[in-house]
């Protein structure tokens, strides 16, 4: 009678161990990426009675199969599972901690070998070097991120496996090489005039227009004819506001042309004409205000003069300024200086504009700063630019000239410099930056390590190594959160998040225990009450042996 006291306690030892991975899922139920574990149970060792047999025909009839009679010997572990499914993400708010969403490990190297987790509660040791910090153990990186590649700041030794968080480290700045400036040139901006005066009345010979062979003494306002020796005397001011006092000689020969010629070489930035209806024109040369003026006057002592008095200047075009959009332009130098560029746009023609650079000569000279042919399509996209986009700049304190190449958009585009029928706005970026100071990290959904620094910008660090395996759920627990590889798991995998069915990752966050509190609760009263089952079917049996024994006495 001894097999029901061996199926009891095989019972009673499996359902001991249930209560054991259900106490152990209960105590882990806050353990950073902890994965419960079930129980699941097999039965064993079967003594036949009667084994089955086949139906078959006999003078009494037809006899049917008959089943095995079998007895079992108890149930026995089969295997304890690992549940993989993804456990709550919580944020944390602390740089080092990532969480893996989704399918992966990573990856810390233990003086066994490697051994991966989905605990990513890391810290930076005394050599700046990123680790588990309740081991030391140090967290692994995949490929080449961060280290040395021509254009960021390197962080990385080629061929070292472990990641490098140089945290209070200064890195270089950058000058600036490429200018990208978007916006809108108001296509509704006035256009550039000249200021011109024009005699009041036209200078008249016979009643009919003067022209320029003809005499001043033939004109219908001169009063008395000049004779040799005698001056005529024009002032006025210049198109900047410098006064001019001339004096010219006239004679009996002195035509028009001689007195337009005169007045136009004693201007510098005007130019005088003799129209065909015998207008004197004065026209400043540039445009925008001016300040031009001009009287002729005949000295007391001349034999002749004129009534200039009934041709005075007058003005009859106000000059004015060629629209202008301001903008500005922060650039750096060589050594990640920073400077601001007056970048100043000046329309020139329907749907054509220039620029022009300008910058403090505290700061540096512009020695080439302009941009000509800047063209709009009816549309205002942009339709190229006639002239070389590029601008030099001897920035002080620095040995050689700067070139940087301006971007105004694409071409039929409305990426970047626009002309449209609205206000004027001009915005810039460029790629340039100052030194810094790495003070912070974080990290992006494909594992890539950030470090920001700061003046504001970010560097790849490096990329965090994440491993995959074909059968996660036959790792080995290794303690500390930490599972190794077996037989049953496969080989490893290792790549990066976001690629082959891998996670990402997830910054300032930890994953949490996946232990369900209610269901772990009702397999512990479950496994309660077979645990008390099997103890009864012993004190049962052992009841009846204690009957068999009084049989004897």
């Amino acid at each position: 009678m001894p097999n029901p006291l061996i199926t009891g306690i095989s019972g009673l030892n499996s359902h001991s161990k249930m209560l054991e991975v259900i106490g152990n899922n209960l105590a882990n139920l806050n353990t950073v990426a902890y994965k419960s574990q079930r129980v699941l149970f097999a039965d064993q060792l079967y003594q036949t009675l009667r084994p089955s047999s086949t139906g078959s025909a006999e003078s009494t009839g037809i006899v049917g199969g008959t089943n095995p009679v079998q007895i079992g010997g108890g149930s026995v572990i089969s295997q304890i599972d690992s549940n993989f499914n993804q456990g709550p993400i919580e944020s944390t708010g602390q740089l080092l901690d990532f969480a893996i969403e989704g399918d992966g490990f990573f990856v810390v190297e233990a003086t066994e070998g490697p051994l991966y987790t989905r605990a990513g509660a890391f810290g930076i040791d005394d050599e700046g070097v990123l680790v588990d910090p309740s081991t030391g153990y140090r967290v692994q990186r995949f490929g080449t991120v961060g280290e040395p590649d021509g254009i960021n700041p390197a962080f990385q030794e080629p061929g070292d496996p472990f990641i490098q968080v140089p945290l209070g480290t200064t890195v270089p700045g950058q000058a600036t090489s490429t200018g990208h400036l978007s916006g809108n040139l108001s296509s509704s901006a006035d256009l550039p005039t000249e200021e011109t005066l024009t005699s009041s009345n036209p200078f008249l010979s016979g009643g009919s227009a003067a022209t320029g062979s003809t005499l001043l003494n033939d004109l219908d306002s001169s009063i008395a004819p000049y004779m040799a020796g005698d001056e005529v005397m024009f002032a006025g001011t210049e198109a900047d506001g410098t006064p001019v006092s001339v004096t010219i000689s006239v004679d009996a020969t002195t035509t028009m042309n001689d007195l337009v010629t005169a007045i136009d070489g004693a201007f510098s930035t005007a130019t005088a004409t003799l129209g065909t209806d015998g207008s004197l024109t004065l026209q400043a040369d540039d445009t925008g205000p001016a300040f031009l003026s001009l009287t002729l006057i005949d000295p007391g002592s001349n034999a002749g003069s004129v009534n200039y008095s009934n041709n005075l200047m007058v003005v009859t075009s106000e000059g004015t300024n060629s629209a202008m959009v301001r903008g500005g332009l922060e650039v750096f130098d060589n050594a990640g200086g920073a400077h601001t560029l007056g970048a100043n746009f000046t329309r020139i023609d329907n749907g054509t504009w220039s620029l022009d650079i300008e910058l403090d000569p505290t700061q540096g000279t512009v020695i080439d700063g302009t941009v000509t042919g800047i063209r709009f399509n009816p549309d205002g996209s942009l339709a190229g630019v006639l002239d070389s986009p590029t601008i030099v700049v001897q920035f002080a304190g620095q040995p050689t000239p700067q070139t940087i190449t301006l971007d105004f958009g694409e071409p039929g585009s409305f990426d970047g410099m626009t002309s449209v029928a609205a206000d004027s706005s001009i915005s810039s970026e460029q790629d340039g930056f100052a030194p810094g100071v790495l003070s912070s990290v974080r990290v992006d959904a494909s594992g890539v390590l950030e470090g920001i620094a700061s003046n504001g910008r970010t560097f790849p660090l490096a990329q965090l190594a994440i491993a995959s395996f074909q059968n996660p759920e036959a790792l080995e627990r290794a303690g500390q959160n930490f599972y190794a590889q077996s037989l049953g798991s496969g080989e490893v995998e290792l790549g990066t998040a976001l690629e082959l069915g891998r996670g990402a990752v997830r910054s300032g966050s930890l994953e949490q225990s996946n232990v369900d509190i209610a269901l772990e609760f009702t397999r512990l009263i479950i496994a309660q009450r077979g645990f008390s089952a099997n103890a009864r079917t012993i004190t049962v049996t052992d009841e009846i042996l204690e009957e068999l024994n009084s049989l004897i006495r």
